[in-house]
């Protein structure tokens, strides 16, 4: 019992030294003429870890075997019927601009 307990504090005092940002993240799913955002919410690094974490959705967006065809920045799926890609991101600093985005 103690040992899990330490076991946890380590664990989470590693944790506290990776400094992670939360981020915002649109995103725009096109179906023929039916067009649709939405939004997601991703604590990275950096933006070049945040990249890493959208390319990782993406591609596992319809399931871990769902392999999309990426044509530039879009990522399609069922050769070609269902196209998803994301528009854009903001950091968020509180939960104020959080709110402000899902809206």
């Amino acid at each position: 019992m103690i040992n899990q307990a330490l076991l946890t504090i380590q664990n989470t005092d590693e944790r506290a030294d990776i400094k992670e940002i939360l981020y915002f993240v649109g995103f725009e799913f096109a179906c023929g003429e039916y067009e649709q955002s939405f939004g997601k919410a991703f604590y990275a690094e950096d933006e070049n870890d945040l990249e890493v974490k959208i390319n990782e959705f993406l591609k596992k967006y319809y399931g871990e075997n769902s392999a999309p065809e990426i044509v530039d920045d879009v990522y399609y799926y069922w050769n070609g019927e269902v196209g998803i890609r994301c528009v854009g991101w903001s950091e968020i600093n509180n939960f104020h601009e959080l709110i402000q985005e899902l809206r």
